[in-house]
């Protein structure tokens, strides 16, 4: 046999090989086993996107969390102006994530936080769980954090939340621990925050990512509660929220806060889908 001859038959069982085992591993993927962790990413780094109103999505070395995700505000002619899809047009395309491990967290029923749509990603994502600020459902499979003072421990996840209640539903604050992460989501949270802090301090001293309403007027709860946090945890990345997109209250915010607190890392959402980076504690927006 000549040394060409043998050179082709080798070349056709290589391809062959690499053939079965791309196949292999979808078969594997569809099986619902879990997908490979993000290259990208290390302990403590994140990306995170902006999905409109209170919504942001979070991608750690291991997991996709996305919180207080709805589709009713800024609306889907919006979302898919240009033609954009998926996370970078600030909405979810469950083809997109179907290869995460996805983590919903909503903090409570009203429409501008919830939206039943997450529930239908279950049908193309086969590694997601949900975890409820109250009794969504009577479905066993999702986590429901009642509290008062709920906590969860599974799944790669640390979760504490601490309970108020806003126009007649109860609702959460997030701190999620994840992938060398400390994350806050305020939801609607406004209750006593001066018992509630301290107590997240026992599960984190200082939070990497917060999410908080994007208002600044401490004669008011919100505003002084804001301050205590930025205060208390000294936050690696701030982002306002349950606005649109750019909102004057944003900018209100971030020019108010970075004066009281000087050096306080706040991130104005300008568009749906910016994209943020946290690496070495520092926050930047993509392309920055």
């Amino acid at each position: 046999m000549s040394a060409r001859s043998t050179a082709g038959r080798l070349a056709l069982v290589v391809a062959a090989l690499a053939v079965a085992g791309a196949s292999t591993a979808a078969v594997t993927h569809q099986r619902g086993d879990a997908p490979p962790a993000s290259a990208a990413l290390g302990a403590g780094e994140a990306t995170v996107w902006y999905l409109g109103h209170c919504g942001f999505a979070v991608r750690t070395a291991k997991h996709l969390l996305i919180f207080d995700y709805q589709e009713r505000r800024d609306g889907p002619q919006t979302r898919t102006r240009g033609g954009a899809t998926g996370l970078g047009a600030g909405w979810v395309d469950p083809a997109e994530i179907a290869r995460d491990r996805v983590r919903v967290f909503v903090s409570h029923s009203h429409e501008d936080h919830f939206d039943p749509v997450v529930f239908g990603w279950r049908k193309t994502v086969p590694d997601i769980a949900y975890y409820f600020g109250w009794k969504a459902s009577d479905d066993p499979a999702n986590h429901y954090l009642l509290g008062p003072r709920a906590t969860y421990d599974g799944d790669g996840l640390e979760i504490v939340t601490i309970n108020s209640h806003h126009s007649g539903v109860p609702e959460v604050g997030f701190l999620v621990k994840v992938d060398g992460l400390a994350i806050y989501h305020n939801g609607d949270y406004r209750m006593d925050y001066q018992a509630d802090f301290p107590y997240l301090q026992k599960y984190a001293a200082r939070f990497d990512l917060v999410f908080v309403l994007g208002v600044s007027d401490e004669s008011i709860q919100y505003g002084q509660q804001n301050r205590d946090l930025f205060e208390r945890f000294k936050p690696g990345a701030v982002f306002p929220m349950h606005a649109e997109a750019g909102a004057r209250m944003y900018h209100e915010f971030a020019a108010a806060f970075g004066a009281r607190i000087p050096g306080l890392p706040i991130m104005v959402p300008e568009k749906l889908g910016d994209r943020f980076e946290y690496r070495g504690g520092r926050i930047t927006r993509s392309g920055s």
